[in-house]
């Protein structure tokens, strides 16, 4: 996932700079630490932003960008949970390999 998935031309400042954020705390292929604490705080600050932007916004311009959101938060979930799959596999595999060390002892 990039910033342009998550920007959309009614983005504010404010959203941009945290979904700039959300990129940056994406684990990494080679990273051996896991930024999904990081990621899920950023998500529910996201969350409560936009919340909060359709609540201050005029009834035209939320719908509008409630509209270019749902496109966005769809692409989120789909992460989510490709990363939730991803940790269940990670965990399942290291569950296997600590009982074969333990069979071979």
């Amino acid at each position: 996932m990039n910033l342009n998935e998550l920007n959309h031309e009614l983005t504010p400042d404010a959203l941009g700079a945290l979904n700039a954020q959300i990129i940056d705390a994406l684990p990494q292929p080679d990273d051996a630490s896991s930024g999904f604490k990081t990621f899920y705080e950023l998500i529910v600050k996201r969350d409560a932003l936009v919340q909060q932007i359709l609540a201050d916004a005029e009834p035209l311009f939320a719908q509008a960008f409630a509209e270019k959101e749902l496109v966005v938060n769809d692409q989120l979930k789909e992460l989510a949970q490709t990363l939730l799959k991803s940790a269940k596999d990670d965990a399942s595999h290291f569950i296997r390999s600590q009982a074969a060390i333990k069979k071979y002892k």
